[in-house]
């Protein structure tokens, strides 16, 4: 498990399981890159409840995927596509796509 703070992912919301979730910035890297866990706060909520948003490279992903080892700070966008969320890092003309699978109350 590698921690990093990505300053360019703080403050953004998203919209999940009707509610909406500010991100703080704070990323765990799992798995050796396949698995990014977001921190985040309750936004809508007067408790502001936190939780780790779990996004996981998908099947259709390349096998490659982000090297915790040398991570830095590489955010690039939050994507939204219907109902899925994706976090989108951009590294060494590398692109990859973690889409949200789970959310877990701290």
């Amino acid at each position: 498990m590698v921690e990093e703070n990505w300053v360019d992912l703080e403050a953004t919301e998203l919209r999940y399981r009707d509610r909406t979730w500010e991100l703080t910035g704070d990323v765990d890297v799992r798995e050796n890159g396949d698995l990014l866990v977001v921190e985040a706060r309750e936004a809508d909520d007067v408790r502001h409840r936190t939780a780790l948003l779990h996004f996981g490279r998908g099947a259709v992903e390349s096998t490659r995927s982000l090297n915790p080892g040398e991570l830095g700070e590489h955010f690039h966008a939050l994507e939204r596509d219907g109902e899925d969320h994706f976090v989108v890092v951009k590294k060494a003309g590398r692109r990859y796509r973690y889409e949200l699978h789970r959310l877990e109350y701290e």
